[in-house]
């Protein structure tokens, strides 16, 4: 029988170099060895940082490339013996089975009883650069062209080397790149909202030299217009003696100012209204709202309003929409608006006073005092505004729970106070049972309601413990942080959160179970040299993968003699 390889090995060798990438390199090499040699499974191990990491394999028909190598932990169809012993000896490895390796679920014909497997280094003068691990049942292919093969594979180990380094360095810039990007679009919407805090300086600082009332008015719808970005603005005033209401200045449906001085109205029983007054520092907004000018109206999109203050008295409210450019209210936006709300009732209660001051002819030195007061005020809720800012940069946008950012903070901080104290460390990770099948079934929008449910859930088994950390790590995955709990403890906030979600009953008709469920994975750690706080996630990771993979709706915990299961 001919067994020798059809495809010269100078022809193999240029086909390979011809290859655009280390992708279509790999599916080159392993199909002609499918074919010439009747090897069935074949992986391609490469060394990275002294490690074997599998980048490709051929199993049957199928081809696989693995862009982020894998170890051989998360990739079980490399016999592991056989590869120390193929690295020690520098040379291939031949051994025979009675069935193949289970490779990703591939089922063995048991009557099977003539595998070969074959593995053989791909090195360098000094070093080995790669693996190739086969199985066939056909060995004498392999064995009649051995030599050829063993020079084949020591030609193309600088090519192999030099494509992997490649695609190393072109994955790092790509992740350069991508970090770079996202903190463009961050400083962008930094330096946003800076130059609306600028602006609102300077408005607060221009409405502070109105001489009298209606110049205050005037001015704050002028200038909310010009610095603020708001489409139209308009000023109301109050008196909840009298339940009337009444009109400064607006504008009208193209923007330009009005009087409204002569309006006036008994206090609406509105919804808008209502939430406005019953909530002190809020801008309530209602989108698709119908707008007015006067009684007719005159298009729809959002509609704001921030009701202003003199301690407990509600002495107005400011109205703003967006009929002109339609645009979308952002975050900033809201933020500045109830700022400027804030900032322009103190102007009014300071004109008035000063009015008042005035006509009862008080010394300049009251008017100096104000003025200070005013300035000392305009300050706090600057800060209050940045304070905000930080807050909101660590909230999940989806659930409203703390983001991954805040988690990897948290862990590093209490990881620095637990390595001086000695005290442990827990870490929960959480993740949603078949959750895919869900977002199929139900949709997205149900998908992302059922995560806040989960979240909000969750979070109230955390809170009684004033310590504890409850985040979104990403996706359907969520991480509680325990500081200074033991693995018992730990064990029992798991088992309080497996209970609070199987209470919570959310149908999931796509699943036997009949509800969504979750896993969780538990590790707890008292750090001490050589440990890092990613040996914790790797733990807590590991745990709920075997929660996964022994039936789900349950937790499991992990340490390095024992895993156990609740």
């Amino acid at each position: 029988m001919d067994v020798n390889l059809k495809l010269e090995l100078s022809d193999l060798v240029d086909l390979l170099a011809r290859q655009s990438n280390l992708e279509r390199w790999c599916y080159q090499l392993l199909s002609v060895f499918s074919k010439e040699l009747k090897l069935s499974y074949i992986t391609l191990l490469v060394e990275k940082n002294h490690e074997p990491r599998v980048i490709a394999s051929w199993l049957g028909d199928v081809f696989s490339y693995f862009s982020t190598a894998l170890d051989l932990d998360d990739y079980n169809g490399v016999p592991v013996g056989m590869l120390q012993q193929a690295r020690q000896a520098g040379q291939f490895v031949q051994t025979y089975a009675d069935k193949p390796s289970q490779l990703f679920g591939i089922k063995a014909d048991l009557r099977d009883k003539d595998w070969c497997r074959l593995l053989l280094p791909i090195k360098t003068h000094t070093e080995n650069v790669g693996f190739l691990y086969a199985e066939t049942k056909q060995p004498d292919y392999f064995e009649a062209n051995l030599a050829h093969i063993e020079r084949l594979l020591y030609q193309i180990a600088p090519d192999i080397s030099a494509r992997v380094l490649k695609q190393e360095v072109i994955d790092n810039y790509l992740s350069r790149r991508s970090v770079e990007a996202e903190l463009e679009i961050r400083n962008y919407s930094i330096n946003e909202y800076l130059a609306l805090l600028r602006n609102l300086h300077e408005v607060t600082l221009s409405l502070s030299k109105a001489k009298n009332l209606d110049q205050l008015y005037r001015r704050a719808v002028e200038l909310g217009r010009s610095h603020l970005g708001i489409d139209r603005m308009a000023i109301f005033l109050t008196d909840f003696e009298k339940n009337k209401m009444q009109g400064t200045y607006g504008t009208d449906p193209e923007g330009n100012l009005v009087p409204r001085g002569d309006f006036t109205s008994v206090i609406p029983d509105h919804p808008l209204v209502n939430e406005a007054l019953s909530h002190r520092d809020h801008v309530v907004v209602r989108e698709n709202a119908p707008l007015y000018f006067g009684l007719k109206q005159v298009g729809t999109g959002w509609n704001a309003m921030i009701a202003m203050w003199n301690g407990e008295e509600c002495i107005g409210w400011l109205a703003a929409d967006n009929l002109i450019n339609q645009q979308m209210l952002t975050e900033h936006q809201r933020q500045i608006l109830k700022l400027f709300g804030a900032a322009l009732g103190q102007q009014i209660v300071i004109r008035r006073k000063h009015d008042e001051l005035a006509m009862l002819n008080i010394e300049l030195e009251e008017r100096v005092m104000r003025r200070t007061r005013e300035l000392e005020a305009t300050n706090k809720a600057l800060a209050e505004a940045n304070h905000q800012l930080e807050q909101l940069s660590m909230q999940d946008g989806l659930t409203s729970v703390a983001n991954r950012r805040f988690f990897d903070m948290s862990l590093n901080r209490y990881w620095q106070s637990a390595a001086k104290t000695g005290e442990p460390l827990s870490l929960i990770m959480i993740d949603v049972d078949y959750f895919k099948t869900f977002n199929d079934t139900y949709g997205h929008q149900e998908g992302d309601n059922c995560l806040r449910k989960i979240a909000a859930s969750l979070e109230k088994v955390v809170k009684p413990y004033k310590k504890y950390i409850f985040s979104r790590y990403g996706g359907e995955e969520f991480a509680c942080l325990l500081p200074g709990a033991d693995a018992q403890v730990a064990l029992n906030v798991a088992e309080k959160m497996l209970v609070c979600i199987n209470r919570l009953n959310i149908t999931n008709e796509a699943v036997d179970e009949g509800r969504v469920t979750i896993s969780s994975g538990l590790h707890t750690i008292s750090p001490i040299s050589g440990i890092t706080p990613e040996d914790l996630i790797e733990g807590a990771d590991r745990a709920l993968y075997l929660a996964k993979e022994w039936g789900r709706n349950q937790h499991h915990q992990w340490s390095e003699f024992i895993c156990e299961a609740g």
